[in-house]
């Protein structure tokens, strides 16, 4: 009966303890390249614990209203390139014509992620986790 509720009272906070460390963090970063181009850096962290054999994704450029203005794939790591560990970065570029007068918006989704030795393939939102695809 004890160990029943040290579970139930340990339970919630488990929860909340792995909900605190996202499996991946995505940084976005933006850089004018003379004048006339604009150059979108994507940084990923693995921080899922797994070797990651294939990682795409999607960068969309939004307005100011969130409407969806160009959607560009940007693969990350092909299944025949060396695996993504864990603890590693790995970063991408992508290049857009600039103007002053735009006011530039990115996102980026992780669309498919393989790991090691797992033939599923997996989706990432930081609000629900990873949510398999195939």
């Amino acid at each position: 009966m004890k160990l029943l509720i040290r579970y139930l009272l340990i339970l919630p906070f488990s929860g909340i303890l792995a909900q605190s460390i996202p499996l991946f963090e995505t940084d976005l970063r933006m850089r004018v390249v003379e004048d006339d181009l604009l150059y979108v850096v994507v940084q990923i962290e693995n921080n899922s614990g797994r070797t990651i054999t294939e990682l795409e994704g999607y960068l969309t450029e939004v307005d100011p209203s969130l409407n969806i203005m160009s959607e560009k794939k940007v693969v990350h790591l092909h299944p025949y390139e060396a695996p993504f560990g864990p603890n590693q970065t790995i970063i991408r570029g992508l290049t857009y014509t600039f103007d002053r007068t735009m006011d530039y918006r990115y996102r980026y989704h992780i669309s498919k992620v393989r790991f090691t030795n797992d033939s599923r393939v997996f989706m990432y939102s930081p609000t629900d986790g990873l949510v398999r695809v195939d």
